[in-house]
C-alpha cells in the first residue's frame, strides 16, 4: 500500500519522488583548491584527485499537487 502525504498548507494529497542532490562545497573548501590552484605539478594532482568525485545522494520529496509545497522525507 503506497505512502500517502497529505500537504500541511492545502490539506490535498502530495506525490512522493525520487531525486538526486549534489552536495555543494564550503567556503573552507573552496579556499583551499584556490591554494592548491597555485602549486605546481603536485597541488593540481592533489586538486584533480579531492575535485573528481562529486558527493551526490538520492532523497525522497513529498510535492503537493496542488500547491506545489516540498517536504523533504
Amino acid at each position: 500500500m503506497p505512502m500517502v502525504k497529505i500537504c500541511p498548507q492545502c490539506q490535498a494529497e502530495m506525490s512522493i519522488q525520487a531525486v538526486s542532490e549534489i552536495h555543494k562545497r564550503g567556503c573552507l573548501t573552496t579556499l583551499i583548491y584556490i591554494i592548491l590552484l597555485f602549486i605546481p605539478v603536485v597541488g593540481w594532482i592533489i586538486l584533480f584527485l579531492l575535485v573528481r568525485g562529486n558527493k551526490s545522494e538520492t532523497v525522497s520529496i513529498a510535492v503537493c499537487q496542488n500547491c506545489g509545497h516540498r517536504i523533504r522525507l
